[in-house]
């Protein structure tokens, strides 16, 4: 199991730091959409599979990527409850993880809402910008060298913005001055990007489309920030409830995580799951499957 170096808030890190074994592969589990704002039924369903998921694959941290309490059209109170609710539960899993914010994850104080995540037992989540992009990195655990880099986007209620991806595109050149050569990486965030429609409708993708990809305020300029920005091998979304398919584009694979809630919307008709993403420290692969509560695993 990797090792996150401890996070405070009085000195909350600008970035954090997972030391693992380049001998053994680094495993990250996705849980996205939860909406546990509908009912706890469907609520206890959703955290019964989320231990299920971990215990099958003993993941060395989660991507948690957003739609998770989904308190936008609640009283501000019962928002904050459910905030509060869900990070309790998100911190009693055992496992480092990290969150990027969905577009029904509402806040009224961002900057305090960022001090309760980071003070959250397990979480891996850095200052970075104070806006919800941040960086982790994945370390030599001998050796301290810098393996792989995993970067957590806010992609707000409509969209990434100019000012997340002009911050990506900082971050990665200075990485470059600092290090030389890139490192592979992968970005999380929550809405997905205007080419995964575009895949959609020409046929291009491989596993399952059942809805159109809701991409809102992406004009196609995002993608290529993305793409030039240095070193991105894939980005994992979510958002879409019964998508869960995955296309490349010059060389950068856009894929879903799968909904992992059964709060939302369309679990009768695509069953519930998380996304695992395997990486080789060393060679800078990865592989990635979708996983079922059952311990099955999916592969498209």
């Amino acid at each position: 199991m990797a090792k996150p170096i401890p996070i405070h808030i009085a000195d909350r890190p600008i970035h954090a730091v997972m030391e693992t074994n380049p001998a053994q592969t680094f495993r990250i589990l996705q849980l996205t959409d939860f909406h546990t704002d509908t009912c706890q039924e469907a609520n206890r369903h959703t955290w019964r599979d989320a231990h299920l998921l971990i215990g099958h694959c003993e993941p060395d941290l989660l991507a948690v990527t957003g739609d998770i309490w989904c308190g936008d059209e609640l009283p501000e109170r019962e928002a904050l409850a459910g905030m509060k609710r869900d990070l309790a539960l998100l911190g009693d899993l055992g496992v480092p993880w990290a969150f990027t914010w969905g577009n029904h994850d509402y806040a009224d104080d961002l900057t305090r809402a960022h001090e309760r995540i980071a003070a959250t037992p397990n979480a891996v989540v850095p200052r970075g910008d104070g806006e919800g992009n941040y960086r982790v990195t994945i370390i030599h655990h001998d050796s301290g060298a810098p393996l792989w880099d995993l970067f957590f986007l806010n992609s707000h209620t409509e969209s990434l913005l100019d000012t997340d991806l002009s911050w990506l595109e900082r971050e990665c050149a200075t990485l470059r001055r600092k290090r030389g050569d890139g490192l592979p990486a992968i970005a999380y965030f929550h809405i997905p990007l205007k080419p995964y429609e575009e895949a959609r409708l020409a046929g291009a993708y491989r596993g399952i489309a059942l809805e159109e990809v809701l991409y809102w305020g992406d004009d196609g300029a995002l993608f290529p920030r993305i793409r030039d920005a240095g070193g991105i091998r894939a980005c994992f979304v979510g958002h879409s409830h019964i998508n869960d398919f995955a296309t490349e584009k010059d060389g950068v694979l856009l894929a879903y995580g799968r909904t992992t809630g059964h709060g939302g919307y369309g679990g009768d008709r695509l069953n519930r799951g998380g996304k695992v993403v395997d990486i080789d420290p060393v060679s800078g692969s990865f592989d990635f499957y979708t996983l079922f509560p059952d311990g099955s695993v999916w592969r498209y």
